[in-house]
């Protein structure tokens, strides 16, 4: 490790924990970056319980339960903390740093959607809801497409970006026949081109214990193309997507295409959702709106080193 202040990612043994140690051997300021409840992850999908007695053959696996609860426990030691969200502000206190896009590069006027659908093949005219990411269960995918069909209407097509060849996959395309297209894993630099192909863009996470500390990304590169953004009522959604979003507060079928109708079916209430996401991404969730706080904070630590 070099540098003047080190900058953890996440309350892992092998970041943070890896910066205590640095520290305590050369004096360098640590801060720390929590953009998901980590140890709540391990609650997704089992209990506290279980979680605990089935991390015990683990523990030689330093990013395992017990190493990162232990992580966690200690990130009151770090010099500075930067949170993505709300419930993580309250959990370990620290600076609200929201995830951001550098929204020159998700800039909606780079791109032609028209001429990206005939490049893609995706259907030109059809009502696009998008979906970026590795489609699992906690993520709704299968509830949304469940909700298009739902819709019954020809002009309305789901794409998956990100989907891999796992049988939840094989039950979205069996499930949603026609009006589903997937497609592989993307380059990060190749998400803006896809999103700016999709008429709404879609967040239906479940809510379960581990994910209300986590925003899923794909939000923010909605929001800064301009893309109005149907997803659940979880984390600081609600304020987020105020204006601009259409929210439910569980992603089932019939929640999902009620919220999907009300902007499949009104083109304007769409671009006028499109621009309020693209200022408010501008305003709050760009580089250069948080460039000003972060700055602070290494400036202080830097400082804190020197006396």
């Amino acid at each position: 490790m070099t540098g003047d202040v080190v900058y953890a990612r996440k309350p892992r043994a092998t970041s943070f924990g890896l910066g205590l140690v640095h520290r305590r051997r050369t004096g360098t300021p640590l801060l720390l970056d929590i953009e998901d409840w980590e140890v709540g992850l391990f609650l997704t999908y089992r209990s506290r319980l279980r979680a605990a007695t089935t991390g015990i053959p683990k523990l030689i696996d330093l990013n395992s339960y017990y190493p990162t609860l232990l992580s966690e426990s200690l990130t009151g030691r770090a010099d500075g903390v930067t949170v993505s969200n709300r419930f993580l502000q309250q959990k370990f206190g620290g600076e609200l740093l929201p995830h951001v896009r550098d929204t020159d590069v998700f800039d909606p006027t780079r791109f032609d959607s028209a001429e990206l659908r005939r490049e893609t093949g995706l259907p030109e005219d059809d009502v696009l809801i998008m979906f970026t990411g590795t489609p699992r269960p906690h993520k709704g995918v299968l509830e949304l497409v469940k909700a298009v069909r739902s819709l019954d209407r020809e002009d309305v097509t789901v794409v998956v970006v990100g989907a891999d060849d796992s049988e939840y996959v094989q039950d979205i395309e069996r499930i949603g026949g026609d009006a589903v297209v997937t497609v592989p894993p993307q380059p990060f630099d190749e998400v803006p081109r896809w999103v700016a192909m999709a008429d709404i863009v879609a967040a239906p996470q479940r809510q379960t214990a581990g994910l209300h500390g986590q925003i899923p990304a794909k939000v923010f590169d909605a929001m800064a193309l301009g893309k109005p953004v149907v997803a659940t009522a979880i984390s600081d959604l609600p304020d987020m997507l105020d204006g601009c979003g259409v929210l439910v507060d569980e992603p089932t079928p019939e929640a999902l295409a009620e919220a999907l109708r009300s902007l499949v079916d009104d083109p304007g209430k769409r671009a006028a959702y499109g621009r309020v996401a693209r200022s408010r991404a501008v305003e709050k969730y760009s580089v250069e709106a948080q460039v000003p706080m972060l700055d602070a904070l290494l400036e202080s630590a830097v400082e804190t080193r020197s006396h």
